[in-house]
């Protein structure tokens, strides 16, 4: 069972309600964001000083009224981690954007961006939904309960006014996005209305065109939180997450690879779940959970690689009124911390995963190189047997899994931004951060 050890991002948050991280300053440490709700109304990130997990003062990014949803990505092509966010009870537009100018956390202006057609934007994602280079935004509002997307015209963060995949059907509040069906190009899933099915929307054409909602699962579920992750290891996008009303924690598998799912394979049904994220704690390769619950942080072991999770196990249980969790390797020992917040005492917690570090076996004996890349990293083994190589996004997720003697990884096909290799020997596994250009 993994030991944790808690350290403190901050103790000076207002109102903690989302937490995501990222490289903001560019030096190869993950840092932290959050957004402050009350009585401060902003968004902050914490700089990763030393790579170790030791915080800086939180540095302004913007204020905003009411802020709900924070995300990052590289909206303006210059190779450093932009901040989007969310105001859903601002008069309109209710979206924001704030350009990283130097690539070390000096952010400008917040820029609003138009949103005509739809209300009450919340949960925000970046990504390049029509395949052109450049990351786009999808966003849930809760208002007019629409999901919508919003193209990125020029590479440089600016965005047109909407593209409408549905309205009066999702609740705003959970999305992801990932290759449902295999055919190269990013789809959604969503969470919907109160106690309907739960639905993914098929990118038709890899140029944002979606198809209708096509049903998963079991309805009367109402999931709030939602990921696309590949819970049992055959390749292909699953799906995991928490119903609150129904009390019910649970994932739907891919049957074919296709976005054809199963219904619901429960992983608790007797605790109030309230937010998910898949992500490998025990560094086995295969996907394991967090889940917060009134008063807790627990997490469930993937026993067998297949989604047969054990039972939870509790990380700290005396987190109140905590509404948000990620994962990063913050401390650089090539494992994932995880990182909530409580609302209660303003603290954003971090977690330090002590047993579950990989060690550097042959590092000294294999060369990876370029890196920075743009496509291809060499691996050059002078003395260890390399049997298969993984890459894991800065969320932690499987992106890239290669076996057999490896000498060469494609990351043409992965988004700019900062990955994880890892490569498993004879004698042992060591990770390498890697930058994608």
């Amino acid at each position: 069972m993994a030991q944790w050890t808690e350290k403190i991002v901050s103790s000076n948050a207002r109102g903690p309600l989302q937490i995501v991280v990222g490289d903001i300053d560019n030096d190869g440490n993950m840092d932290v964001l959050n957004v402050n709700n009350y009585p401060a109304q902003n968004f902050v990130w914490y700089r990763n000083t030393d790579g170790l997990g030791n915080f800086g003062i939180g540095l302004e990014i913007g204020v905003i009224y009411e802020p709900r949803n924070i995300a990052v990505g590289d909206i303006d092509g210059d190779n450093d981690l932009d901040v989007l966010g969310t105001s859903p009870y601002s008069i309109p537009p209710n979206l924001v954007s704030y350009k990283n100018l130097d690539g070390l956390g000096d952010f400008g202006t917040g820029t609003l961006i138009a949103t005509p057609n739809t209300n009450g934007e919340r949960a925000i994602l970046v990504r390049d939904i029509d395949g052109d280079g450049h990351n786009d935004l999808v966003v849930g509002s809760i208002d007019d309960d629409s999901l919508t997307w919003y193209k990125n015209l020029d590479g440089n963060g600016n965005f047109d006014t909407g593209n409408i995949i549905i309205s009066g059907y999702v609740n705003g509040s959970g999305i992801d996005v990932g290759d449902i069906d295999g055919d190269g190009d990013l789809d959604i899933v969503a969470g919907t209305l109160n106690y309907n099915i739960m639905s993914w929307f098929e990118n038709l054409d890899g140029e944002g065109t979606f198809g209708p909602p096509r049903e998963i699962g079991s309805s009367g579920m109402a999931v709030l939180s939602v990921f696309l992750a590949d819970i049992d290891g055959d390749g292909d996008l699953d799906v995991i997450g928490s119903a609150v009303g129904a009390g019910v924690f649970a994932w739907w598998e891919n049957l074919d690879g296709l976005g054809n799912y199963g219904l619901e394979k429960i992983i608790n049904n007797t605790l109030i779940t309230t937010y998910i994220y898949p992500v490998d704690l025990d560094n086995d390769d295969d996907i394991d959970v967090l889940a917060l619950a009134p008063g807790f942080l627990r997490w469930y072991e993937n026993l067998d690689g297949l989604g047969n999770f054990g039972e939870a196990n509790v990380i700290k249980d005396d987190l109140e009124f905590a509404i948000t969790v990620t994962a990063a390797d913050l401390d650089n020992d090539g494992d994932m911390d995880p990182i909530t917040a409580s609302q209660r005492d303003n603290t954003v917690y971090w977690f330090e995963n002590q047993l579950l570090a990989i060690p550097n076996f042959g590092l000294q004996n294999i060369e990876i190189y370029p890196n920075p890349t743009q496509s291809l990293v060499y691996i050059n083994s002078k003395t260890e047997n390399i049997v298969s190589a993984t890459i894991f996004d800065i969320l932690g997720k499987k992106v890239l899994q290669l076996n057999g003697k490896i000498q060469q990884v494609d990351f043409s096909t992965l988004e700019k931004g900062m990955y994880f290799l890892r490569l498993k020997t004879d004698r042992g596994e060591f990770v390498q951060k890697i930058i994608k250009e």
